[in-house]
């Protein structure tokens, strides 16, 4: 299915999954900075966030994400 592909056309179908997570990796770092953390420190959170791709980010908002309720 990809062998006769480009490298340039391969770029472009993982376009809009690049453009995904790098929109909500920076959402999250935003909000951990500003808002701060439930469970873990900020330092950890940004480790995950950064480092496990799609599953961190979502792991944070899931379990980490401060809520106004925590206040």
């Amino acid at each position: 299915m990809f062998d006769n592909m480009t490298t340039m056309e391969f770029l472009k179908l993982l376009a809009p999954v690049i453009i995904f997570q790098f929109g909500i990796w920076a959402y999250c770092v935003i909000d951990i900075l500003r808002k701060g953390v439930r469970n873990l420190n900020k330092a950890l959170w940004i480790v995950i966030v950064s480092f496990v791709n799609i599953i961190g980010p979502i792991a944070y908002l899931m379990v980490g994400r401060k809520r106004w309720e925590d206040d």
